[in-house]
């Protein structure tokens, strides 16, 4: 019984270590992000605004401008 309380000990104890490494590449990871944010490091430029489309359907005398969102009753 002592053997396997020792062994599982061993085998609690990586674990503990294994999961300590993966979350100092966490913080490591979000360190570098923020650092990027903070002086102005952006890799993506924002995206030009596009104009929305001006469409107009008509089915049976009515019509809608698809460009609007739809009215809730």
């Amino acid at each position: 019984m002592h053997a396997i309380g020792k062994a599982l000990i061993d085998i609690i104890v990586v674990f503990f270590f294994v999961g300590m490494a993966g979350s100092a590449v966490v913080i490591l990871i979000s360190f570098v992000e923020d650092f990027r944010e903070l002086f102005g490091d952006d890799e993506a430029a924002p995206e030009p605004a596009v104009p929305p489309m001006k469409t107009t359907a008509s089915a049976s005398g009515y019509s809608y401008d698809l460009s609007k969102p739809p009215a809730h009753f």
